[in-house]
């Protein structure tokens, strides 16, 4: 029997639907959020520089990624578009959430959560008690 993944496999065709997304849902984006990537396969690393310039783009990653794609971190501008938030994405993710006062509904998922990241949630909750 044959063994189909769920994810595309280096060198495969995205599929169809991911071409007709992108024109339908980057027109009116205003955030996009580029997570843990090399940005180096195309045509996903395509969606960095189709976006509209009003479009923020925050990079979750480790290191910085991109700028032979036009994401510049170091703008000076006023207006930065271009976002570099360095951590793992369980780390960076779990300090959007504790900003934004979500923790207590993340709390009550645990049992959701992979075994790392339900530990990294709980070691931040045991901290704020």
């Amino acid at each position: 029997p044959l063994v189909k993944p769920c994810t595309v496999l280096f060198g495969r065709s995205l599929p169809e639907e991911f071409f007709i997304r992108a024109q339908q849902d980057l027109p009116p984006l205003d955030l996009l959020l580029i997570v843990g990537t090399s940005l180096v396969v195309s045509p996903a690393n395509s969606l960095v520089y189709n976006v509209p310039e009003t479009t923020i783009r925050a990079v979750v990653n480790l290191d910085p990624v991109g700028a032979e794609l036009g994401i510049d971190y170091n703008s000076n501008n006023d207006a930065k578009r271009d976002l570099f938030l360095r951590g793992s994405c369980d780390e960076v993710f779990l300090a959007l959430i504790q900003e934004l006062g979500w923790l207590p509904e993340l709390v009550a998922k645990l049992d959701l959560l992979p075994e790392s990241s339900a530990n990294l949630v709980r070691n931040l909750s045991s901290e704020q008690s």
